[in-house]
């Protein structure tokens, strides 16, 4: 039912928030495939001055400089969403629209739901696992993420699906197709987005901690040879030309403070988008790595989601990721993972601080725009306010007490049904979004 929900909540107006045009890589994706499909070239748009441009195209209110051969990055996404636009009747760059593009994005951010879940169910148990999968589910940055097309979008998943592998290998399973279909994820990362080569290393890193060195080195050898596959590509296609595009890339660095702008900027799709969630998601990650090493939630959640901002501090611009914030999302999940395992401590032991850091994160980000009047945001009422608050908050410090200890059992109840009211304030948020993305 929570992934059902999920994808119903993705396909809601999916084709209208975030518009097409909000981030034309789409486009540039689209036209990429189709050409390398139909014409063996992957004739698309690019801004790199390193290309020899061929011309200027006009299409969906935009001037694209075009040109041949593209090589911005590996053609495997290109060829994916090409290849699906060109199966389901799609002829042509022109013919191609947010509603065909986005088909593939949205199944393959749904799916990430039911992932979460078996990701954390065996480590966290079913409850925790749950309430993280609800947010994952309903929180309106997820919806809109989820719908862009992206690499990211089909390389989440995977990560997912690896963690889920190598964590069964690291707990002593020898299973071969294991091993098999880790090699192949950790092969085919990189030829989506050369940033794959973080699945090679997170999944290493985790299987060498549990003294499997052979499987971690057909893990990092994999994600090597995907490297090796891309410029591979380039060679074929046109070899000074690659390596220029890649020299116009590593341009793009300008500091190491990427990684810090990829967890703090209000990064949304080519516009701020403020996510409470997220910022939650932070703090929970911080609190999982005081976790011992009997917990298995430290390697499956916080060190991905670490590992993957150390790569994006090392290949990324830091004015990019303060501004486009679809590098978030193969974290993504994790990190609202780790913002739903805060919620479910919030209310499994409620505290004052576990409150506080709820309400002022994803409760303020659940409910500034559910609750507000049309095409604005939520101003309570300051006394209302200071006493839901406090009704919410005291009762926690009293349960402190020993006279109060036995109403534990409704605290807990309460605070499940506060978390509940929360998800509703997601779910009626990603619903408006095509009405209130501009306002985020």
């Amino acid at each position: 039912m929570v992934t059902l929900l999920g994808l119903l909540l993705r396909l809601t107006d999916y084709p209208l928030a975030p518009a097409l045009m909000d981030n034309s890589d789409e486009v540039q994706f689209a036209w990429a495939g189709l050409n390398l499909i139909e014409h063996g070239d992957a004739y698309t748009w690019s801004y790199f001055p390193v290309y020899p441009h061929v011309g200027v195209v006009t299409a969906f209110g935009t001037s694209f400089p075009m040109v041949h051969h593209w090589l911005d990055h590996p053609p495997g996404f290109a060829l994916l969403l090409g290849g699906f636009l060109w199966l389901t009747g799609e002829r042509g760059m022109f013919a191609i629209d947010a509603a065909h593009i986005r088909v593939l994005p949205v199944l393959f951010s749904a799916l990430t739901v039911p992932l979460i879940y078996l990701l954390l169910r065996r480590a966290a148990g079913a409850w925790p696992a749950l309430v993280a999968t609800a947010l994952l589910a309903t929180a309106p940055a997820a919806i809109l993420f989820g719908r862009e097309a992206e690499p990211e979008s089909v390389m989440t998943p995977l990560l997912l699906v690896a963690l889920l592998l190598a964590d069964r290998l690291a707990a002593g399973s020898d299973s071969r197709w294991r091993v098999v279909a880790l090699f192949a994820i950790c092969l085919v990362e990189p030829f989506f987005k050369v940033t794959g080569i973080a699945v090679a290393a997170i999944v290493g890193v985790n299987l060498l901690g549990a003294g499997r060195w052979r499987v971690a080195a057909v893990c990092l050898g994999a994600g090597v040879a995907g490297v090796a596959a891309y410029a591979l590509y380039g060679w074929l296609v046109d070899w000074q030309l690659f390596l220029r595009v890649i020299a116009e890339q590593a341009a793009n660095r300008k500091g190491i403070l990427s990684g810090f702008e990829f967890i703090t900027a209000p990064a949304g799709i080519n516009r701020p988008l403020h996510d409470g969630w997220w910022a939650l998601g932070w703090v929970g990650i911080g609190l999982l790595l005081f976790l011992g090493r009997r917990s298995r939630l430290p390697q499956l959640v916080a060190w991905p989601a670490t590992a993957y901002a150390l790569l994006v501090m090392v290949f990324a611009g830091q004015e990019l990721t303060s501004h486009y914030g679809w590098y978030r999302i193969m974290a993504l999940p994790l990190v609202y993972a780790a913002a739903g395992l805060l919620a479910w401590r919030a209310i499994e032991s409620p505290a004052p601080a576990r409150l506080a850091a709820l309400l002022v994160l994803g409760g303020a980000a659940a409910t500034n725009w559910w609750l507000a009047p049309p095409g604005g945001m939520w101003v309570a009422n300051p006394v209302f306010l200071v006493v839901v608050l406090a009704l919410l908050i005291v009762p926690s410090a009293l349960l402190a007490l020993p006279r109060f200890a036995r109403y534990a059992g409704w605290a807990r109840a309460g605070y499940a049904l506060f978390f509940g009211v929360l998800l509703l304030g997601n779910i009626s948020t990603s619903l408006r979004l095509a009405e209130l993305y501009n306002n985020f």
